[in-house]
């Protein structure tokens, strides 16, 4: 009775010991970024996110690409469209699909190595606050192919680019 015992009590630590160390899980699909325009030092990548049955939070994306990236969101006050850093992450629901396109959530990259040209590819990695870091492959597609997204990056503060104001045509349209 007391090695049953001792076996139950075994079982029940190490399945709770391997649930502990499960990470929740965060699908990551249609990953792609928008080719740079020029000779353009900065650029925006997108994708979709999906947490599993316990909500999660993208806290940091980094890429070899860049010197740095963040998570951005856009908003629009007094007509200006403005792109500012999340703070704390993006709030991933269980069970629902958070979707980073452009004039919403997204990332930004800043200090390209290079500009972005159609059809290559580069890594991108995930920090979550509960799922282990995930790297995705990012397609860069043609600059007509995300047409919103050329109304929106030419004309967004980004709080590093000092001065840059969308008119007002453009608002319209990313709204």
């Amino acid at each position: 009775m007391r090695s049953l015992i001792l076996t139950l009590a075994a079982t029940a630590f190490v399945g709770t010991a391997a649930a502990a160390a499960t990470p929740s899980s965060v699908q990551v699909t249609d990953a792609w970024a928008r080719a740079s325009a020029g000779a353009q030092t900065t650029g925006a990548a997108y994708l979709s996110l999906t947490a599993g049955g316990q909500a999660d939070r993208l806290t940091a994306v980094s890429t070899p690409i860049a010197n740095t990236a963040e998570v951005h969101e856009s908003t629009s006050n007094g007509g200006i469209m403005r792109m500012r850093a999340i703070d704390g992450g993006l709030e991933l629901p269980a069970g629902k699909t958070v979707k980073l396109t452009p004039g919403g959530y997204h990332i930004m990259m800043f200090g390209l190595h290079h500009p972005l040209k159609a059809n290559e590819t580069f890594p991108l990695t995930l920090t979550f606050a509960h799922t282990a870091p995930v790297t995705v492959t990012v397609t860069v597609r043609p600059i007509g192919a995300a047409a919103m997204q050329d109304h929106m990056m030419g004309g967004m503060d980004h709080g590093h680019m000092d001065g840059m104001k969308m008119g007002a045509g453009a608002t319209e349209k990313a709204q």
